[in-house]
């Protein structure tokens, strides 16, 4: 499946493989570059997204950021709160490079070239009935 989705022949070794999925990345970042109105915003969205898909045990401004070689977490939190840029144009962007995925038959395609798309927004489930860290 993936070696359809992405172009590659089926007898590609793991690195091929990792080396097209990289390209891919590079040109889909580049193609939403327009979004941000500063280069170094739009260095840090990369950044993030990269962080996003990498083999992190939890997913945090933490995390991500000692990934992509920052001491502290502020760098991603002035992006995702404070720094400006078009939050309505990346979600229209992506809804239509998802949906062009699945017009195409790439992923997602199920049985007989159904497409399938299912979205969890759950994480996972909190434990317990208060919040971390608050005292009483």
């Amino acid at each position: 499946m993936e070696a359809e989705l992405l172009d590659l022949p089926v007898d590609v070794t793991d690195l091929e493989r990792a080396e097209g999925v990289a390209d891919r990345l590079d040109d889909l970042l580049l193609d939403i570059a327009w979004i941000f109105p500063r280069t170094d915003l739009w260095g840090r969205a990369a950044a993030c997204v990269r962080g996003l898909l990498a083999q992190l045990s939890r997913k945090n401004g933490w995390q991500i950021s000692e990934y992509i070689g920052e001491d502290t977490p502020w760098g991603q939190q002035h992006l995702l709160d404070r720094a400006v840029w078009d939050a309505d144009a990346l979600r229209d962007f992506t809804r239509r490079y998802v949906v062009a995925g699945l017009e195409d038959g790439g992923v997602g395609a199920g049985p007989g070239g159904a497409d399938v798309l299912v979205v969890d927004e759950t994480g996972f489930a909190k434990r317990g009935t208060v919040s971390a860290g608050v005292a009483r």
